[in-house]
């Protein structure tokens, strides 16, 4: 049974990201137009999901997920930068090389999924540290609790 909770998680990870990444891939910009909201639904139904999935576990669990987001994040930003802002010659080379639109496109979407999921995650657990997480009891009772000592 505990396989199966792990697999549906990992679903729900797996499709949420790949909502956000869907709607990092259509946005254009700052422009409002009809990609424009389209990118910012699917980028909310995927940070959504995203927080839904990490908001079911414990403290420490948040944790990990923030820094296991951040890991991929900075994973997925080192060819996006490598590509879209070479500094030597042989970066130069290979940014000639992958400078096409998919791989540029492709490069830009992880990198910009993973760092908005990072920040949801982060922002959750920073949340669930200071007391706002299902399971633990609510700022105010803290505070309460602790008037009592």
């Amino acid at each position: 049974m505990p396989t199966r909770l792990l697999e549906s998680t990992r679903f729900v990870t797996v499709m949420s990201a790949t909502l956000v990444a869907a709607g990092v891939a259509i946005s254009s910009g700052l422009t409002p137009s009809v990609r424009s909201l389209a990118a910012l639904c699917l980028v909310s139904v995927g940070l959504a999901g995203v927080a839904i999935e990490v908001s079911e576990r414990p403290l420490e669990g948040v944790h990990r997920a923030a820094v296991r987001w951040w890991a991929v994040a900075f994973v997925a930003f080192l060819p996006y930068g490598l590509v879209a802002a070479p500094s030597s010659e042989g970066a130069t080379a290979v940014a000639n090389s992958l400078s096409g639109t998919i791989p540029l496109v492709a490069f830009e979407v992880g990198a910009g999924s993973a760092f908005l999921c990072a920040i949801a995650v982060t922002t959750l657990y920073a949340m669930a540290r200071y007391g706002v997480h299902p399971g633990r009891p609510r700022p105010e009772e803290r505070i309460l609790a602790e008037g009592d000592d």
